[in-house]
Order: C-alpha cells, then structure tokens, then sequence
C-alpha cells in the first residue's frame, strides 16, 4: 500500500473528481501512461463520469465488496452471494458464465442486475492480464481511511498534517522491514507461491514439446489444461492475472526441475521493494520556526452546515 496522492474536498462529485484525476494523471506521466494503467474505484457520485472523459476506456475496477452491499439491498441470502462472488473470482469466461447460469436459475432479477454491469469491472475472467493483480476489493484505501478515521474531524491543517506525519513513518517502517525479509521473493508472494505449490499433488503433468505441457486433474476425468511456461501462461488464467504461477504451472516446473522462484516477476521480489520505499517524506519545522511575511494570515472558508446529524462513520454502500 503505497499513498500516492490525496486531496480535501468541499463535496464528492464530478467536478471535484475530474480536478484531481487531471492532476494525478499529469503527475504520474500524462495519459499515454495512465491509459496502460489498472484503476480501481468504488461507485462514488461522479468518479466514473470523471474517468469517462479523461481516461477512456481505461482497465477499470470496481470493488466487489462495495457492489455486494448494493446488490443485497434488492438480493439478500446466502446463496445469491456466495454465487456472486464465485462469479467474481472465476478467472475463466466458461466458469464465470457457468456461475451467472446458476444465478439466473435461483435468481431471474438478481441475474438481470448483475449482467448490466460489464464483468470487465468485477470478474477475474474478464481482467487484462498487463497489472498482474487479481485483487477484487479496494482494501487498501479502506485500510488507509480506517488509519486517518481519527484525524478527519481535526481542523484541515492538523488533518494534513497527520497524515503526511502517518505517511513519513510507515515509509521508514516499511524501509526497516526490507532489511528483515528473507529470500528474495516478498513475504506474501512467498505464501502464495507455497500455498499453489501444494496443490500440484492433484495435477499430472504430460509433456508435448519443449515447455509445453498438458496438465490433467489425478481424480476428475476430463479436467484438463495446457501450460506454456516460456509464455507464462496456463490456460486457467490465474497466472497470466495474478503474475503468480498457478498450481498446473508448478506442476511443470517440478517436472523439469526446475525453480519456481525463478517465474515469479520482478514487481515481486524484495529489491523492488526496497526500490520503492528508497525515497524520503522529509521532515518539516513547526510554526514557530516559520518565516514570517508581511501577508495576511489565510482563513478556513465559512464552514457550510449540511442538513442532518453529522457523520463520522463512512458509509460504504456506494
């Protein structure tokens, strides 16, 4: 989790969300760059309009979890959820179809509601396969919001100030942990790795030509896939998604003997990681160290009161 920008705002809606897109993409290279890039929002008033006229046609995610918390509104049960998010973590068309049929079966208008949204947005079988993260939820903002919830009633200035205070320490935590880690792969890449290593019991593997294989399932008759490890790429999708060599991909590897660390890609080893958190959040003197000018001080705007008891739990429905 790396905090890369953030802004106060007087309300969330398309304009604001257009200013900082606009300003995020310029600092981040411009839009040739940003175009390549993988997005991940929830559906806040105005965010997709904003990403709509700047970004394109852009890859671009939506949270699962926050699209459940809609979805139940109208669907509830356990059932239709566990469904969705079989359909959501389906890595294959044929599986997410599959998933929607059995939808449809218990559900005509929960079928109806999902289908209008492209799966593009929320199905691991529809993602491109350029960011290597298969993840499906946005909980790395959500973890940074949960950090900041105690500073958001402070006065703007102390609230940036705990935050760029919050961010300075992790960055030189996260440098004192790079020292620590073993190996060369990260930590929970590592577990990842180990946890599909495992399940190459299940998976026999016949070798076609040189890294080209056809791996079948040791007890399900006709569950069958091909993996090419020059190309990194199973047929499952899983490892051309998550950058992560899946379980029939490691099967081949045991069968040539060769190391699986050695497929894991570069954006996951420790010498990234140290490369990333490399640069520095300075430290800066209080105000009475200031200099003083001959200018006059600047005021907060006139405070606007909204109508209603205010809120300081964030409302994760949208």
């Amino acid at each position: 989790m790396l905090p890369i920008a953030y802004a106060i705002v007087e309300v969330e809606n398309k304009a604001t969300w257009k200013w900082f897109i606009e300003l995020l993409v310029e600092d981040l290279g411009g839009t040739t760059i940003c175009a390549s890039f993988t997005w991940m929002s929830d559906q806040q008033k105005g965010l997709l309009q904003a990403f709509q006229e700047i970004l394109p046609r852009v890859d671009h995610r939506f949270c699962v979890r926050h699209l459940y918390a809609n979805f139940r509104k109208q669907f509830p049960g356990k059932q239709l959820k566990r469904l969705m998010w079989k359909a959501a973590t389906a890595t294959t068309s044929q599986t997410w179809e599959k998933e929607m049929t059995n939808i449809k079966e218990l559900n005509v208008e929960a079928f109806k509601y999902l289908i209008k949204i492209p799966p593009r947005h929320w199905s691991r079988s529809w993602f491109t396969t350029t960011s290597k993260c298969d993840t499906l939820v946005n909980n790395m903002s959500e973890a940074f919001n949960s950090v900041m919830l105690h500073t958001r009633s402070k006065p703007i200035i102390s609230m940036m100030e705990d935050i760029r205070i919050y961010i300075m320490k992790r960055w030189a935590s996260n440098r004192t942990k790079c020292q620590t880690l073993s190996g060369v792969i990260c930590p929970k890449i590592k577990s990842r790795l180990n946890k599909e290593s495992q399940l190459t019991k299940f998976w026999i593997p016949s070798w076609s030509a040189e890294k080209l294989f056809e791996v079948r399932h040791a007890s399900q008759v006709g569950e069958k896939l091909v993996v090419d490890l020059d190309k990194h790429e199973c047929s499952c999708r899983k490892w051309a998604v998550s950058g992560i060599p899946c379980c029939h991909a490691l099967a081949t590897v045991k069968f040539l003997n060769l190391d699986a660390e050695d497929f894991i890609p570069g954006w996951f080893r420790k010498a990234t990681y140290e490369e990333t958190y490399s640069s520095i959040v300075y430290p800066l003197n209080g105000k009475n160290l200031w200099q003083v000018t001959p200018y006059s001080d600047v005021f907060p705007p006139k405070k606007r009161a909204l109508p209603g008891r205010p809120k300081k739990k964030r409302r994760l429905e949208e």
